[in-house]
């Protein structure tokens, strides 16, 4: 290891830091995982046929006003 980045981790404020830096990770990740988990209910949605859809009570219309939405949202 260098020796600036040692002084550097070395800092009383750097373990602060890292847990910081941890936690946004963490928050990115989860992020993220929410993310591909609405697109894949999204797409699982979109795929069901018109009597599933009658079956669960939605119609075609609002699958694809759903499938529409951006995965952020």
């Amino acid at each position: 290891m260098n020796k600036s980045l040692h002084l550097y981790l070395t800092r009383p404020e750097a373990p602060e830091l890292s847990g910081r830096l941890r936690a946004l990770v963490q928050q990115a990740r989860e992020r993220i995982g929410l993310w591909v988990a609405r697109s894949n209910q999204r797409r699982e949605l979109y795929e069901l046929d018109d009597r599933m859809l009658r079956d669960i009570g939605i119609s075609r219309e609002q699958v694809l006003a759903e499938a529409d939405k951006p995965f952020w949202r």
